[in-house]
């Protein structure tokens, strides 16, 4: 009697922790078809702003957005450059390193100014208007190294333009984005005139070379930079 009692003690506790086990399983089971047909939704029904009204300028913040655009393009229009300069024709690679290295350089500024924008708790995600970007000169041929280089002298200036046309507008009074401002004034225009002057300094270089030296002119200036 002693002997069954203790077998059926056993028995009911093995029954138990098979069904509490059985139990664990069937919710574990629902919880997952639960979670696979739910949808995943991140959105926040009142999400937080970077925006500060006291300071946020709707059009400066738009100039910003369109200077996207334009540095996009200027760096097309550099990799056309360090494209042709490459060709086993011309065989200058100092001269495609350049123009590579400035094609870098534009792409990287369009996104800083987007890394900008975020900071300011801008949401414009349509930098190019529906509209295929292109080279901001439309150009994809240069007859020489020289024309060229007074090209993206010409690009650099139009850029430098566009910056202190975006600081007026981010300055006017009553409507004025002083970090804005101070951020185009501060970072981009000084970096600005000082590719300026460094085109302007090549161009310069380069016909000294020409005048001297007829067709040796470019490989030797390209031997140089």
């Amino acid at each position: 009697g002693l002997i069954s009692s203790f077998q059926v003690r056993t028995q009911g506790s093995l029954a138990w922790k098979v069904g509490k086990m059985m139990l664990y399983v069937l919710l574990i089971s629902m919880a997952l078809v639960d979670m696979s047909t739910a949808k995943c939704d991140t959105s926040s029904a009142d999400p937080a702003s970077a925006q500060d009204s006291a300071n946020y300028r709707e059009t400066c913040i738009s100039a910003l957005s369109k200077q996207v655009r334009m540095e996009f393009e200027a760096s097309l229009q550099y990799l056309l450059m360090a494209a042709q300069f490459s060709q086993d024709t011309y065989n200058l690679p100092g001269v495609a390193k350049l123009f590579w290295d400035h094609a870098d350089e534009e792409r990287e500024h369009a996104k800083q100014f987007i890394g900008y924008l975020r900071l300011r708790g801008s949401l414009e995600n349509d930098f190019f208007g529906g509209n295929p970007i292109k080279p901001i000169l439309g150009k994809n041929q240069w007859g020489s190294v020289a024309e060229a280089l007074r090209d993206a002298l010409g690009m650099e200036k139009a850029v430098s333009g566009s910056m202190k046309q975006m600081i007026d507008l981010c300055s006017q009074g009553g409507e004025d984005d002083p970090h804005a401002a101070d951020w185009l004034t501060g970072t981009w225009l000084e970096e600005q005139l000082n590719g300026q002057r460094h085109l302007a300094g090549l161009i310069n270089t380069l016909e000294s070379f020409s005048r001297d030296h007829n067709e040796l002119g470019e490989w030797m200036f390209a031997k140089e930079i």
